[in-house]
């Protein structure tokens, strides 16, 4: 089956080097390139790498060259921690309250929040709300080893790199849970933390990209939750940040699964 022409480097706003990356990239996607062998790069769960190629060069593209093959994929989902074969999870039963910190982040940081918390409440089935915004830090904002208790809120700040030394250029933000022996046995997660790139934020905000500043925060979200990286384009849990704004097949799968948890 043919492709369609696909739109030129002159028409997507983009280098001839770098429409040429983007080519090689999705042929590979298609099998009808070899891979070659991937640079060498720092992985941390929670990290979301950032692409150089913004959100409609990214799908315009695959829509000429990939979508049909994406398309065939299963979904594709990995839980970052499992007990006797179960993902370990909140609890299903309790009130999960959010924490907003939002010195440092953009103008409508608790907005942002409340929106990523309104999808991963219908993605997850967990009652999950935010309880408002706080000034100073937020508990375990640098994912040191601070004292928590459980029912601490999951924290969202915004932090740069002299904080939190993993920020860096190319770290949008980093987010974690903390994972305790469950009451009755197994294990559970608590007291989850998400740190947002200061700088990475006031870039999307001085370019007005809400979409990708939700999907930036959405992955980390994945990550509290219990959600691994994927090798999955299709995901929002994919490594690098390739233009997909929302929860993909296999993210929403996981999450379904991950708010299915005991009550504990």
């Amino acid at each position: 089956m043919d492709h369609p022409t696909q739109p030129t480097a002159a028409e997507l706003g983009v280098s001839e080097a770098e429409y040429e990356r983007i080519l090689r990239d999705l042929r590979r996607r298609r099998g009808d390139e070899p891979p070659t062998a991937p640079a060498p790069r720092r992985r941390r769960p929670g990290r979301l790498l950032l692409a150089v190629v913004g959100v409609v060069v990214a799908v315009a593209l695959v829509l000429q060259l990939g979508a049909d093959d994406l398309d065939d994929q299963e979904p594709v989902y990995a839980f970052m921690e499992t007990y006797e074969g179960h993902p370990v999870t909140y609890s299903s039963c309790r009130l999960i309250q959010v924490a907003v910190y939002p010195a440092g982040g953009p103008a409508d940081a608790e907005e942002l929040v409340r929106e990523a918390v309104a999808q991963m409440r219908a993605a997850t089935g967990l009652d999950i709300v935010v309880a408002g915004a706080f000034g100073g830090h937020a508990p375990n904002w640098n994912f040191e080893a601070a004292p928590i208790h459980p029912d601490d809120p999951i924290s969202v700040s915004w932090q740069d790199g002299d904080a939190i030394a993993e920020l860096t250029d190319h770290t949008a933000g980093l987010g974690g849970s903390r994972v305790i022996p469950g009451p009755y046995g197994g294990e559970r997660r608590v007291a989850g933390t998400i740190a947002l790139s200061r700088d990475y934020y006031g870039q999307l905000a001085e370019r007005g990209d809400h979409d990708e500043a939700l999907a930036v925060l959405l992955h980390e979200f994945g990550h509290v939750f219990g959600l691994d990286h994927v090798d999955s384009p299709r995901e929002l849990m994919y490594d690098d940040n390739n233009g997909l704004t929302s929860f993909g097949p296999g993210d929403l799968e996981g999450l379904r699964l991950l708010g299915q948890g005991p009550c504990m």
